[in-house]
């Protein structure tokens, strides 16, 4: 999901890319919609609007480091930081939700 929050075009080939990633994870569409939410958008969000963003990749063990001190946050700041640009995530959710069960129909 990081790949969403890069300083590039999210644009039908990576909406299938990243849905097809996501329709061979294990997690359940409730599941990756709140990871995307909850963990992925509120560590990330901040690259969309800072002077020099990522644009190639997030570093994974970054992503997994930062990813786990923003659960260990108290829940007031958690919440906080997931309502930042809320409609991003939601409005990316809504363009990956159907192609992700497409995929998933496609592999079973």
């Amino acid at each position: 999901m990081s790949e969403l929050y890069l300083d590039t075009d999210v644009d039908v080939e990576v909406l299938a890319r990243v849905a097809e990633e996501l329709a061979r994870s294990p997690y359940s569409l409730p599941e990756l919609q709140r990871i995307l939410r909850h963990e992925v958008h509120p560590v990330l969000v901040q690259n969309l609007g800072t002077v020099a963003p990522v644009w190639d990749r997030f570093d994974p063990q970054w992503l997994e480091e930062s990813i786990s001190a923003h659960l260990r946050r108290p829940l007031l700041v958690r919440w906080w930081r997931a309502r930042v640009m809320r409609s991003h995530a939601v409005i990316l959710w809504h363009r990956l939700i159907r192609r992700v069960a497409a995929a998933r129909r496609r592999h079973h």
